[in-house]
Parts: C-alpha cells; sequence; structure tokens
C-alpha cells in the first residue's frame, strides 16, 4: 500500500512539474516578445521626434525587465498563464494566496516602472481593482505628473499589447484616458497624436 501511494505522489509531482514548466515556458516567450513588440514601437515613436523621444531606443532594452526579477516573476508567471487560459477558454484557478501575491507583484509592477502612470500618483490608493484587473480601481488614479517621454513608453506599451491581443489602442485609450487614469488636456492630446501616427 505504501509502494502505491509513493507512487501516486511521483506521478502527481511529475505532473506537476510538467504543468509548471509549461507555465514557466509561456511567461518567458510570452514576456519577450511583448517586450520586442514595445520595441518595435519604441524604434517608430523614437524616429517619429528623435529630439523629444530618442530616448525610448535605451528605455525600450530595459522595458519590463522587472518581470524577470523577484518579487515580480513568481506571481507573473501565474498571472501570464491565467490569461493564456482565459484567451484559450480553458478554466485556470489559482490559490487565494497566489491570487493576492498576483495582486501585490501587480502592485510592484505599476508602481516601479515609470511607463505606467500608477508611478506618478502620490496618492495612498487602491492601484489596481482586485476584483477584475482589467477594470479601473475604485479611484482615478492621478497621472498628471506623468513626463511626456514616460506617457510615449506608454502608448508604445499600449500599441504592443494591441498587437498581440489583436485590438486596437485607440480603443484602449478612449475606454481608460480620463477614466482609469487622470490625465492633462496636453498628455491627452500626446497620446492620440501617437496612436494616430504611429500605429498601422
Amino acid at each position: 500500500m505504501n509502494w502505491y501511494k509513493k507512487a501516486e505522489e511521483t506521478e502527481e509531482t511529475e505532473e506537476t512539474a510538467e504543468e509548471r514548466k509549461k507555465m514557466e515556458d509561456w511567461f518567458e516567450k510570452r514576456t519577450k516578445r511583448h517586450i520586442d513588440l514595445v520595441g518595435k514601437y519604441c524604434k517608430k515613436v523614437a524616429l517619429y521626434d528623435e529630439d523629444q523621444f530618442g530616448e525610448l531606443l535605451e528605455r525600450a532594452k530595459v522595458h519590463d525587465a522587472s518581470k524577470f526579477k523577484s518579487p515580480e516573476k513568481e506571481p507573473y508567471i501565474y498571472v501570464s498563464w491565467k490569461y493564456k487560459c482565459q484567451d484559450d477558454g480553458v478554466d485556470f484557478e489559482s490559490s487565494d494566496e497566489m491570487d493576492a501575491k498576483m495582486d501585490e507583484a501587480t502592485e510592484h509592477h505599476v508602481k516601479n516602472n515609470l511607463h505606467h502612470p500608477e508611478s506618478h500618483c502620490d496618492k495612498e490608493i487602491d492601484l489596481i481593482n482586485k476584483e477584475d484587473r482589467d477594470k479601473p480601481p475604485e479611484e482615478m488614479i492621478d497621472a498628471t505628473n506623468m513626463p511626456e517621454i514616460d506617457v510615449a513608453e506608454m502608448c508604445c506599451d499600449w500599441m504592443g499589447m494591441s498587437e498581440e491581443k489583436g485590438g486596437h489602442p485607440k480603443d484602449w485609450a478612449d475606454k481608460n484616458v480620463n477614466v482609469r487614469w487622470k490625465f492633462t488636456d496636453k498628455q491627452k492630446d500626446l497620446i492620440y497624436e501617437l496612436i494616430e501616427e504611429i500605429w498601422e
């Protein structure tokens, strides 16, 4: 009886390890592809206005680098897999503990990467919607202090995500500008100018 129990445990461990490897591989593949896509748009924006946005060429090299380090990497493996399962129409449930870690990692990421409006918000508020991370948090994030170079990289991020997901960055902007994130009129004009001029 003990032999069967050990064999069962070994089999479960191997299946878990195999699933874990798939998740890690997907995280690496998907995140690197996203970074490449953002780099593509950073290059286009830099060529569009080299004096103002030439710095994006260097920024593209370190875009989302924090996702490969603690405290973000482990939870983002699950975040990436959760979205993949969602896109594939496959059920995926994570533990409450991992859900909390995914929220914490996302908050860390948006607070510590300048291309996210949240990193420019000084107010102590919830930065993400813990019920649905794709929806705005309860209170609008004030991004009015966000420098133009960060706004430009944010637009490149949106364009990269739109290409990956088969969407349009203007749709994302329409849904989120001055709804999820508060921008000045000048920032808003820049967002729509870059989308109009750069998006294919």
